[in-house]
């Protein structure tokens, strides 16, 4: 399953969940950002991104990212730019917005009948986390998701992801522990889960997910963080995973199963070690939305599933029995 990805998506326009696909307007809209800003830790780049990273959750990233590109420019610049959300937070009138705090516990924004933002904290207060919770198209509760993200870094005395990034380093005393501050730190944030910060602490740390160097290689230990989602957990079952359901554990058996694959000895310039391809291997393998999606997937071949082992053909989503 390993080797089927390294030679279908890894590395190409199609991977999903890495760098590629978060700098490609094609598939992010205006929530794309270039590459290079990325590689020079610019605040702005680095903080949309997490915000688009946020949605990537409980739906086919082919619909988030129909719902990515239908958000109009404007507003894509609302919703990503952290000065502008505090800003709002500070002047709306809103206690809740004041702090993390109070918005996690104090504001229990939805919507409406009619799909409209409201709440019955400050129902007459025309907030940001309102109009978004209609802009992102998720629960209404999901228009927390950007202020909520701007208040954590305050909350932690950050000016930006690179700087909260940095303090990680410095207040601890190993990359082990570093990673894990990290993780814990964006995990406080609404809606930040362990799925969702491996994504992103992934993408920007993973010297294989990543052409050339990647940013936040150095200082973290980057094989840490795998994701989880319904499809690596189809991809575990296959494997026979009959072992606890957290998230910890989980990935502790991914490491397992990675430290027994080679992918120095598969691909060219690999780390022998890594756990997250390994991950990313079983999760689009078991993908079947996103294998539709692209040209580039063997099930549009005929005769491919006769290519593949009897064990991968039959655990394959798309095999044409």
């Amino acid at each position: 399953m390993t080797a089927w990805y390294l030679e279908r998506y890894h590395g190409s326009d199609d991977d999903v969940g890495v760098v590629g696909m978060f700098t490609d307007q094609a598939r992010v809209g205006h929530f794309a950002v270039p590459r290079a800003s990325l590689e020079a830790e610019d605040p702005d780049a680095l903080f949309r991104v997490l915000v688009a990273t946020t949605m990537f959750q409980r739906r086919q990233d082919v619909q988030i990212m129909r719902v990515l590109r239908g958000i109009a420019p404007r507003d894509v610049e609302q919703l990503t730019s952290a000065a502008t959300l505090l800003a709002s937070a500070k002047n709306c009138g809103c206690p809740a917005a004041l702090s993390l705090e109070g918005l996690l516990a104090q504001c229990d924004l939805r919507k409406d009948d009619l799909r409209r933002g409201t709440c019955d904290f400050a129902p007459s207060i025309a907030c940001l986390p309102k109009r978004h919770a209609v802009l992102l198209k998720r629960y209404g509760h999901f228009g927390k998701v950007p202020t909520a993200l701007a208040l954590n870094l305050k909350a932690h005395n950050a000016s930006d992801l690179a700087s909260l990034r940095r303090g990680c380093i410095e207040a601890t005393g190993s990359p082990e522990a570093a990673a894990e501050c990290l993780e814990d730190a964006l995990c406080k944030s609404w809606r930040v889960s362990d799925k969702i910060s491996a994504m992103y602490l992934s993408m920007l740390s993973n010297p294989d997910l990543w052409p050339g160097r990647a940013p936040w290689t150095d200082g973290l230990d980057w094989t840490r963080w795998v994701v989880i989602d319904s499809n690596v957990d189809l991809f575990l079952g296959w494997l026979g995973y009959d072992g606890l359901g957290t998230y910890a554990a989980r990935r502790e058996f991914i490491h397992a199963i990675a430290r027994q694959i080679d992918l120095k000895s598969m691909k060219a310039g690999l780390q022998a070690f890594n756990p997250r391809i390994v991950q990313q291997a079983g999760f689009l393998f078991m993908s079947a939305a996103n294998r539709r999606s692209t040209d580039r997937d063997c099930s549009k071949e005929a005769g491919a599933c006769g290519r593949c082992p009897k064990q991968i053909s039959r655990a394959c989503p798309l095999n044409r029995r």
